[in-house]
């Protein structure tokens, strides 16, 4: 599926590329941040958008930057997870 049969597949990128970072899998990633399998699968899925409150859980679960959830900025993660995105091989990533 491309991008424009899913509107929020960045989003759904950052989030996998995150959990998979971490070595998660979907049960075990919600659980730590406090948000249900099936909404993580769905803002996974890029068809549905990251929603606030989950944005804000992982932010204070994980330390992730709502800049970066949302819009790819990396300059507000902290600097281990900064260095992993930007040495991560994939074009969507700006530097």
């Amino acid at each position: 599926m491309t991008t424009q049969n899913r509107p929020f597949a960045e989003i759904a990128y950052r989030i996998k590329w995150h959990r998979s970072l971490m070595g998660l899998d979907q049960k075990t990633y919600a659980a730590k941040a406090g948000i249900t399998r099936s909404s993580l699968n769905n803002w996974e899925s890029g068809d549905y958008r990251l929603s606030l409150d989950g944005g804000l859980a992982l932010r204070r679960t994980f330390g992730l930057s709502l800049d970066f959830m949302y819009e790819g900025i990396d300059d507000a993660l902290p600097m281990s997870l900064r260095q992993a995105w930007r040495e991560s091989p994939d074009e969507r990533h700006s530097k």
